[in-house]
């Protein structure tokens, strides 16, 4: 069904719009979804202790383990008595592998935030973060260092109140089986990627962003500067000016709810073809303003402008959904005031199903 029936007799169809599409695909989906007890149980049988091995084994995919925001693999295997303690130090940490801590939950709360990990760099470096030997925040190179705040600001977007990166990373290597989920699912997140990771190109190349993977926003504003410690770590309009990297960040939710916004808010971002997007202004800028003229006028002015999408707001499991890197946009005209209206051309091409979702929204 998600793939339009391709196995169906020669001269017989059936047609869903995406909606209809959706709809039924998530009454499938909850047929098939087991209860936490029932999964709990059903880990249990398996006896494996890795993500993958019961992936594999058990034919399930990722959204049936992670179904809801703060689900986490440990969680599971905890519960169902499968806590590898073999590696243990010593009785005191094993006995600690088996039980868990207010602390340790916050962060298995946000291990939903590294299902996202698609592109090997970001995989690689979150790795190696989170090892047992893994070098101070000041021996990192320079890039290294960005995707460090990447990873600290995915399961902290508030700071989590540590006073330094190399304190809260310190904090992180403290809960082993965090890490090793973090471990686990950078690793399939590279394996089950889609799309193929490039560079943004001339002008950025010193952010570890990558056009066609997919960012949580915490991630993607510590990348390009905007957050940091000591500085701002909130932010949910959909445009940010990046000061460090002279970066317009733009992150679009191509299907805007109308029951939770309002008219006013209802910008029309939507795709002309796979090179092509409009993109609306918010409702207080001008083509003459400051910023109006720093979109317009963004390679005189030595800045660049990038591009996030995201189908919806949250999933069909009611989770935040993560954007997807469209990479670098150069100006070709506008129209309108306070909105305005810009049309923007991609450096490369969107993939065909992001152009599919991101047509189909102008209609």
């Amino acid at each position: 069904m998600e793939d339009g029936f391709p196995y169906l007799p020669s001269g017989s169809q059936i047609i869903l719009d995406r909606v209809a599409q959706q709809t039924v695909l998530a009454n499938i989906r909850d047929q098939l979804r087991v209860n936490r007890k029932q999964l709990v149980a059903e880990v249990r049988s398996y006896g494996e202790h890795l993500l993958e091995d019961y992936l594999r084994e058990s034919g399930r995919d990722l959204p049936d383990v992670y179904r809801k925001t703060g689900d986490s693999w440990t969680s599971l295997i905890r519960e169902a008595g499968l806590v590898d303690i073999s590696q243990a130090h010593d009785v005191v940490l094993a006995s600690q592998l088996n039980e868990t801590s207010e602390l340790e939950e916050d962060l298995l709360r946000r291990m939903t935030a590294m299902l996202c990990v698609d592109d090997p760099e970001r995989a690689e470096t979150y790795t190696k973060l989170v090892s047992e030997d893994a070098p101070p925040y000041a021996e990192l190179s320079d890039r290294e260092q960005i995707l460090a705040r990447m990873l600290f600001f995915a399961l902290w977007p508030n700071g989590g109140g540590h006073t330094s990166y190399d304190a809260g990373l310190q904090f992180l290597r403290s809960y082993p089986l965090v890490c090793a989920e973090i471990r686990q699912l950078a690793a399939l997140g590279v394996q089950r990627s889609g799309y193929a990771p490039k560079g943004l190109g001339l002008g950025m190349q010193q952010v570890p962003l990558y056009s066609h993977t997919t960012y949580r926003r915490e991630e993607v504003l510590a990348a390009l500067g905007y957050f940091g410690l000591g500085g701002k770590t909130s932010h949910r309009e959909g445009v940010a000016w990046c000061e460090e990297t002279k970066t317009d960040a733009f992150f679009v939710t191509l299907e805007k709810d109308e029951k939770e916004r309002a008219a006013s808010i209802m910008y029309k971002d939507y795709a002309m073809s796979p090179e092509v997007f409009h993109w609306e202004s918010q409702n207080t800028t001008s083509p003459e303003s400051v910023t109006g003229q720093r979109y317009i006028n963004h390679k005189a002015l030595g800045s660049k402008v990038l591009l996030f999408t995201r189908p919806r707001q949250r999933d069909e499991n009611g989770m935040t959904m993560p954007y997807t890197c469209l990479g670098q946009l150069d100006y070709m005209s506008h129209s309108g005031s306070k909105p305005v209206g810009i049309v923007w051309k991609l450096h490369r091409a969107m993939p065909a199903d992001v152009y599919v979702e991101a047509s189909a929204v102008a209609h």
